[in-house]
């Protein structure tokens, strides 16, 4: 039911609605608003010092407690990928420098090559292989550094189950690293939230079964004598470079899947018939 209140002021009405089962009761009055006193209040126009401008005031905002800075050497195992990326750009030109000295041993296979190439492939191949073998030392111990870091953070708050001279060691040693490796990686995968499939590390595991495999089989070409032995340790060092930056691209994979996976299911299912439809429809 609705009902007219009597007006306060002359000329004005108020319409006021109650339930049936409830009499009307008198609403209450808005609060008297109080009198604003002050400079901005008088006659004359407000003025500023200075321009008026909208946001927070700049303080500074105190950590939170328990909060601390990262360590440096955890910042700096944050530029792993980027490091392993040198390695992997630095491998492919190495592969390159060696492919061009094999094609220079294959022209000049039956007579004397010119100096100026002979200068020229031998600098190429010397400072690209060296290069390449710098770098790529220094992105295995920071990607040792990443997955030791890595690891901390997966089992906190509590500590690794693996020490860390373990991790190094059974990382970096070169035979062990392709038995211990994958170990300390499947148990990573296992404490954490986001993680790759097995299958992405079983084709990270293979390929560097394979680089080993190569590097292996050049090492033992490069000990024969012989020009065919130099030209046979020429390919094989090329191919090995190649093997090895695809490992390292496998390794930044891995890297990436644990930081930020894509999802598993990317495939999208229609029903047959939907899409016709719905053009006939539209036409």
């Amino acid at each position: 039911m609705d009902r007219m209140t009597t007006p306060r002021q002359p000329g004005q009405w108020r319409w006021v609605a109650h339930p049936p089962w409830r009499p009307p009761v008198e609403p209450p009055r808005p609060p008297v608003p109080r009198h604003r006193t002050g400079p901005a209040w008088d006659d004359r126009t407000p003025a500023y010092s200075q321009t008026p401008r909208w946001g927070l005031p700049l303080v500074a905002i105190p950590h939170r407690l328990g909060e601390t800075a990262p360590p440096k050497r955890a910042r700096l195992y944050t530029w792993a990928p980027a490091i392993l990326g040198s390695a992997q750009v630095w491998l492919i030109g190495a592969a390159i420098a060696y492919g061009l000295r094999y094609a220079a041993l294959v022209w000049y296979a039956d007579r004397v090559a010119p100096w100026w190439i002979e200068a020229v492939t031998t600098a190429l191949v010397w400072v690209s292989g060296t290069v390449a073998v710098a770098v790529g030392v220094v992105a295995a111990v920071v990607a040792t550094g990443w997955l030791v870091e890595a690891r901390r953070r997966a089992f906190a708050p509590g500590p690794d189950p693996r020490r860390r001279l373990e991790v190094w060691l059974g990382t970096l040693v070169p035979v062990v690293t392709y038995l211990r490796t994958p170990v300390y990686l499947e148990e990573f995968r296992r404490a954490s939230t986001r993680a790759p499939s097995r299958a992405a590390l079983r084709r990270w595991w293979a390929v560097w079964l394979l680089n080993g495999a190569v590097v292996t089989l050049a090492l033992w070409r490069g000990s024969a004598e012989g020009p065919q032995a130099a030209a046979d340790t020429v390919v094989l060092t090329a191919l090995a470079a190649l093997v090895a930056a695809w490992a390292v691209r496998e390794s930044r994979l891995v890297m990436r899947s644990f930081s930020d996976p894509s999802p598993r299911f990317t495939r999208r299912f229609l029903v047959r018939g939907t899409v016709e439809a719905s053009t006939a429809r539209k036409e």
